[in-house]
């Protein structure tokens, strides 16, 4: 704020000698009076009428578009779960029927052999042969009906071991067909809550994948551990085979991503949702 200014004459000044012409005063910022606060001009009626009911507009298309995308996640989470279950079945369909044919397919040719040969030793192996393909057989039946019992969504105490093993029950022969070792490292465990169908699901995916994984033969890795610090049963499945590239590591749990032409000569794998079936139940 300008509080005055002065001037003054220049007749009295010597030559060269500086004059003043004026001075101005201006008050420190400290002493300056505020501005009053700047207050808003109110919107006439009509126009604040339009901005609510553009602002209501808005939340409503808001609102809409998340219940949309909602109602898609949900689709495909649906769409997901049929292809995991539809999958899952027909894995174990094509493992208990190409297993069970190995077994129906032993116990008839030692019958054949039975049949031809009268000497007692050879009937008495040939009879030795049905009876472990038969029993064989029984638990490929057991296994199966154990899955299939396993298919609702309820959660249940569980033996590891046991569960394994079932599993392991259905893809001896291929194991062995295809020279791959099966080792396991079985810690003692506690039972776990868990539900056994979803758990059997994810462990033949990982055990196919493992065997397919080594066409020429190797060493497939089954252990279990109790971490008693986390409470946790670790389930480990690993294999001895060439590996993913780089590329393919970071696709392995995308739906219907898949590596492999087509499903192999056992009726198993190409759909690309072996795996993503397991990341979606883990």
């Amino acid at each position: 704020m300008t509080e005055g200014i002065q001037s003054g004459e220049s007749g009295g000044e010597q030559e060269g000698e500086p004059s003043c012409r004026g001075l101005i005063v201006v008050a420190p910022a400290a002493h300056r009076e505020a501005p009053p606060p700047a207050t808003p001009l109110p919107r006439p009626a009509p126009v604040q009428a339009a901005v609510d009911a553009e602002a209501a507009r808005l939340r409503r298309d808001l609102e809409a578009t998340r219940a949309r995308h909602a109602a898609e996640l949900a689709t495909l989470r649906g769409q997901l779960l049929d292809a995991r279950k539809q999958g899952s079945l027909g894995e174990l369909l094509g493992t208990t029927t190409h297993e069970f044919n190995n077994a129906l397919t032993t116990i008839l040719n030692y019958a054949r052999l039975g049949l031809r040969h009268r000497d007692q030793a050879t009937r008495d192996k040939a009879l030795e042969r049905i009876l472990s393909a038969g029993t064989r057989a029984a638990k490929i039946t057991a296994s199966v009906l154990s899955m299939s019992r396993n298919r609702s969504a309820r959660f249940e105490p569980i033996d590891m071991t046991v569960l394994v093993e079932d599993v392991l029950v259905l893809l001896e022969r291929e194991m062995m067909k295809y020279r791959v070792q099966v080792e396991r490292e079985f810690a003692p465990v506690p039972r776990v809550s868990a539900n056994p169908g979803q758990l059997q699901q994810v462990l033949l995916n990982l055990m196919v994948n493992a065997r397919q994984a080594m066409p020429t033969g190797g060493r497939l890795i089954l252990r279990l551990a109790h971490d008693e610090a986390s409470g946790f049963v670790d389930v480990m499945v690993r294999d001895t085979g060439s590996g993913m590239a780089p590329d393919v590591m970071r696709r392995i749990f995308e739906p219907h991503f898949t590596t492999k032409t087509g499903p192999d000569e056992t009726g198993k794998g190409g759909s690309g949702m072996g795996l993503a079936s397991c990341r979606e139940i883990v």
